[in-house]
């Protein structure tokens, strides 16, 4: 059986495509890191997030949910000076209320949550559609690997899985560059400057290119309010 589609292609850049220098000035201010508190009060970094929108006077950031905990503080930072309250806003639906939204047999998980970030100021970076996405898109990422700086990278999309019934089945493959802290990232097309996925994890062996899984952001149409 097929498992996974890839494809490592070479690409030009189109002359209507904004540069990398430009891309990433209008990109980095929305990305954030995400911090725990733990009991006892001491922070640690923990996911990248990225602002798409805005609630009110709060700004929701977009993260992967395997970076939620139950029970946990969070703080986000922009710049690495201010840090603001932020709580869970949307989580997939399962996790909202198993009874209401069970997730049916062969239907993928949802790796992605929304958070409310409260008395931050950021611009915002516009959800787009990863419908039309095929093996060869540039995307554009910023994040945190290993927590140590705002990092930007570019890559392609190489493909997406498939595998009916597991898990990440219809997950967009890329080849790119991440590590631990990278997760929750938002994947962004270089073309259209929208989030087409979420960065959410690595696999990789001791030669080779390492495999990048994103959640696609259509996923996003099953995350529910924790409030509902």
């Amino acid at each position: 059986a097929t498992i996974a589609t890839l494809a490592f292609v070479t690409t030009t850049v189109s002359s209507d495509e904004p540069n990398l220098v430009s891309s990433f000035q209008r990109i980095g201010p929305s990305v954030g890191a995400l911090y725990a508190v733990s009991d006892q009060g001491s922070l640690g970094f923990n996911c990248t997030v990225t602002a798409v929108d805005k609630s009110g006077s709060d700004l929701i950031v977009l993260t992967a949910h395997h970076c939620v905990t139950k029970g946990i503080s969070y703080l986000v930072s922009f710049d690495g000076k201010q840090f603001y309250p932020a709580q869970v806003f949307k989580l997939p639906g399962e996790e909202v209320d198993p009874q209401k939204y069970r997730r049916r047999y062969h239907e993928p998980k949802v790796d992605m949550a929304l958070f409310l970030v409260s008395g931050a100021s950021a611009p915002t970076v516009d959800i787009g559609t990863d419908a039309d996405v095929k093996a060869g898109t540039r995307i554009l990422v910023v994040g945190f690997p290993l927590g140590i700086s705002k990092i930007n990278y570019e890559g392609i999309v190489a493909g997406r899985l498939d595998r009916p019934g597991a898990d990440n089945h219809g997950y967009i493959l890329l080849q790119s560059w991440g590590a631990p802290g990278s997760s929750g990232s938002a994947v962004i097309s270089a073309s259209t400057g929208k989030v087409i996925g979420v960065l959410v994890s690595v696999a990789g062996g001791v030669v080779g290119l390492p495999v990048i899984f994103a959640t696609p952001i259509s996923y996003k149409d099953k995350l529910r309010g924790v409030k509902e």
